[in-house]
């Protein structure tokens, strides 16, 4: 059986390999997509430099949290700021080779800016990982799903103004709702945990606003950024190490953190290393991977992305740590998950289409 494609002033030579399978399956869909294949010749360039940064940040971002969670839960390595002064210290290194090899170009912000910067990074992957550590795998993701409206309640906070659309503003109201009703369902939420999670999403929202307002305000990419504030990042997280999880130990119970100390901290056996060190270079993957997709992937593909990551990190976290429970709370909690995508989704297609006119107003 042959596949003809009708081209613009006649008829094209039959579709070669993927079209010609397609027919064969006797399926309509796969002859299509043979079809569309030999139409393209392959992948458009956009998408053949986005596909790899795409799959190894989407592996990369649902591993370390799992392997967070491995450390914390399983190998009993509570010591969340000394994991994240090893992790700093990693990417650090790997962006400063990056730059002395001539693959980076080294561009720095002002000098309080970059501590002020650092600051809030800290923060935010210390709270990040604490409510990670504190919380079901499901429940932390699930939650960072309200950063988007964080964001926007911080903007106006802040006394920056925007205006939001009909389609925005109801697309978050479902995110939210679908939030609400998988969190419910989650029977491992606790007082400790749900704090940690709210001044997660809150240092996240911010650092997310300064990292976009200083890229454009110092003319500095994301990369950029990460790799000027990596010496303040390892000089905070060293002293903050140094203070909680060796000398003062005592003081972690003040910021929720389990308390300790590293010095009397006994390994289980080598696998307990191995993780960390599996942290510690699927950190740099995962922040290499994500400034090769910035730029190369649209709005709308990097928020699929996102939600892909959202489903597989909650699927697994049940999978791997979360407690067992009931089908029917169960069946709530992946409706609520479900809900709540589908509303981020929709806000990522309508502000796609939204910046798409406000730039087809001003060309025009």
């Amino acid at each position: 059986r042959k596949a003809w494609l009708k081209v613009r002033g006649g008829r094209a030579a039959p579709p070669r390999g993927g079209a010609l399978r397609g027919a064969r399956g006797g399926s309509a869909s796969s002859c299509r997509r043979g079809v569309l294949r030999a139409t393209a010749g392959g992948l458009s360039p956009a998408m053949s430099g986005a596909l790899l940064p795409g799959l190894l940040n989407l592996v990369a971002s649902v591993s370390i949290i799992l392997v967070n969670k491995q450390i914390a839960s399983v190998c009993g390595f509570h010591f969340i700021l000394t994991l994240l002064f090893l992790n700093f210290t990693t990417t650090g290194s790997c962006l400063e080779l990056l730059v002395r090899s001539g693959y980076l170009e080294a561009k720095h912000m002002p000098t309080r800016e970059r501590w002020k910067v650092a600051l809030i990074a800290v923060c935010t992957v210390l709270l990040n990982n604490a409510s990670n550590e504190a919380n079901s795998v499901g429940f932390y993701q699930i939650t960072k799903l309200l950063i988007i409206p964080t964001v926007i309640f911080v903007e106006r906070a802040n006394g920056t103004k925007r205006k939001y659309s009909r389609g925005i503003v109801l697309s978050l109201v479902v995110a939210s709702v679908g939030v609400a009703i998988a969190t419910v369902s989650d029977v491992e939420v606790n007082l400790r945990g749900t704090i940690l999670a709210f001044f997660s999403i809150l240092t996240t929202a911010q650092y997310q606003i300064w990292q976009s307002s200083k890229q454009h305000e110092h003319g500095v990419s994301a990369m950029q950024i990460t790799h000027t504030v990596s010496l303040p990042q390892f000089v905070i997280g060293g002293i903050a190490m140094l203070i909680m999880d060796v000398l003062a130990p005592q003081l972690k119970g003040f910021l929720l953190l389990r308390n300790g100390g590293l010095l009397e901290h006994e390994f289980r056996s080598s696998a307990d290393v191995m993780w960390i060190l599996a942290c510690c270079g699927i950190a740099v993957v995962m922040n290499i991977s994500t400034y090769g997709l910035l730029g190369k992937a649209s709005p709308v593909t990097y928020q699929v992305i996102g939600q892909a990551k959202t489903c597989l990190i909650v699927g697994f976290g049940y999978a791997f740590f979360d407690a067992k429970v009931p089908a029917t709370l169960l069946l709530i909690r992946f409706t609520g998950v479900g809900i709540a995508i589908v509303g981020i989704l929709s806000y990522g297609i309508i502000k796609n289409q939204e910046s798409q006119a406000d730039a087809a107003k001003k060309a025009g």
